[in-house]
């Protein structure tokens, strides 16, 4: 699944530029959709790997901020097509939204998605062991710092 379409890149970049990034035909005076689709496909292939750690995909609703990063990673790939100075500011863009998309599949972001807000593992439940001596050998000492004695800090 795309998270952005061609109109999403038009609603973002100049035309002229999306004309002279998608044709070599340097007459061309319109958009080649198909070519800034398979971009866009890309693209959003590139975030699906990040985001599989962390989510079901396909993502039933996926939040506006997908669409941005995917018109920005696949900015960057067309870019990558021309002459390097043309790939500065797109590879700046690119960079960040890699950056985010890591923190994202790491769990320190989120994409503000309900499945994406999991909360801590209750101390109390099953699942969690609290051992309060390194490995419940008595012989061992009690620890210094632990959840109670730092409660408030």
């Amino acid at each position: 699944m795309a998270y952005a379409q061609v109109s999403d890149m038009q609603a973002r970049y100049p035309n002229r530029d999306l004309v002279q990034l998608t044709n070599e035909d340097p007459t061309q005076t319109t958009i080649n959709a198909a070519f800034l689709s398979t971009f866009l496909a890309d693209a959003s292939d590139e975030i699906d790997a990040y985001l599989e750690a962390r989510f079901a995909l396909p993502l039933s609703d996926p939040p506006a901020i997908l669409t941005r990063l995917c018109c920005e990673i696949a900015m960057y790939h067309l870019n990558a097509l021309r002459p390097i100075h043309d790939l500065v500011d797109a590879k700046d863009k690119y960079e960040k939204a890699i950056a985010f998309l890591k923190e994202v599949s790491d769990g320190k972001r989120t994409l503000g998605l309900s499945s994406d807000s999991e909360e801590p593992a209750d101390p109390s439940s099953p699942q969690v062991v609290m051992d309060q001596n390194f490995g419940g050998d008595p012989a061992l000492p009690q620890r210094v710092f632990s959840r109670g004695t730092l409660k408030g800090f």
